[in-house]
């Protein structure tokens, strides 16, 4: 992963609406808690970020990626009409959905929902240690990776 491809892209951040180039995230170690470590979101669009918010889903720095250049540059999986039936049909994605209705989380169908995105794990300075894509949109990276790759030995 080259991250000189997304180094320069702005996002918007949602607490401010300043414009930030993707690099500050690596330049600059912000510690959020105990463990060093920044946390940084970066959705797609502001369709149901209010609601994203009052549901406290994440408890971070969020951004928005507003052209969707990062997306792109990173080779973010982009579904269609076709991908996207038996992406939604999946085991995984029934499994999600039951998850999702046993936790009262429920959703609509506004917004960009042909678009995956993923997660970057990146060091100061720029080095990447983990960089994962979804294939489909009920994957997820597991937190205990991420806690490992990061040495964090706190269980979720």
């Amino acid at each position: 992963m080259e991250l000189a491809k997304i180094a320069k892209n702005l996002v918007k951040c949602v607490s401010t609406g300043e414009n930030v180039a993707l690099e500050s995230f690596w330049q600059k170690q912000a510690c959020l808690d105990a463990n060093n470590v920044r946390l940084v979101g970066i959705g797609l669009e502001e369709v149901g970020l209010e609601q994203f918010i009052q549901g406290d889903f994440f408890n971070g720095e969020l951004y928005i990626d507003t052209k969707k250049q990062c997306y792109k540059k990173l080779g973010f999986k982009r579904l269609n009409v076709l991908s996207i039936f038996p992406s939604v049909l999946s085991k995984s994605s029934r499994e999600a959905l039951n998850k999702a209705k046993q936790e009262n989380i429920s959703g609509d169908f506004r917004g960009d929902g042909f678009q995956n995105g993923g997660t970057l794990v990146v060091a100061p300075g720029g080095e990447v240690l983990v960089s994962y894509k979804q294939e489909n949109p009920s994957d997820h990276m597991d937190i205990q990776e991420i806690f490992r790759v990061l040495g964090i030995k706190e269980e979720l």
